[in-house]
């Protein structure tokens, strides 16, 4: 369980451009079968269980992507089920809340060739929330998994994290199932 956290920290130490501009990294198993992908379930990820505490700072989350992905899923033909399943679906979120210092020099007025205008600075402080969802389908008779979407985005809204996650959740499922 440890290497999936640090396999994931790693993941998001080195991706972190393609988490910024709400890119979405699709990975699939080339062998699986999706053609008979008709109804899935949800399981908890490793994560979530060896890391009870995540759950609640990441309730609100947590709601959002389930609810994003069942309405984008049943739009597609998929059904969600409590038993007998052909995948089990899984997620878990991580946040890493961001602080950059910018600095903007403001000049006075135009310069001449041998005089410069006295200029100022504005410094500020930006705060905002870099996030990633990872998304698993596996097969609920193997257990292997069959396709993940890594997805990413920076939240400076809090108020707008929905419009993030939902926009997440409609791009990666765009591309499922594989063709």
């Amino acid at each position: 369980m440890a290497h999936i956290l640090r396999t994931v920290l790693l993941l998001g130490a080195l991706c972190p451009a393609a988490l910024v501009a709400q890119k979405v990294v699709i990975q699939s198993d080339p062998a699986a079968d999706f053609t008979k992908v008709r109804s899935y379930e949800w399981r908890e990820h490793r994560v979530f269980e060896k890391y009870p505490e995540l759950k609640d700072v990441y309730s609100t989350g947590i709601q959002l992507v389930r609810q994003a992905t069942n309405e984008t899923l049943m739009k597609r033909g998929f059904e969600p089920v409590e038993s007998e399943p052909d995948v089990f679906i899984t997620f878990f979120i991580l946040t890493k809340d961001v602080q950059e210092v910018k600095t903007t020099d403001i000049g006075g007025w135009n310069s001449y060739y041998w005089y410069a205008a006295p200029t100022w600075s504005v410094t500020e402080l930006v705060q905002y929330v870099r996030g990633m969802l990872v998304i698993d389908v596996v097969d609920a008779r193997s257990l292997k998994l069959m396709w993940r979407a890594i997805c990413g985005a920076e939240i400076k809204d809090a108020r707008k994290r929905h419009e993030k996650i939902e926009a997440a959740v409609e791009k990666a499922f765009a591309r499922f199932p594989p063709k």
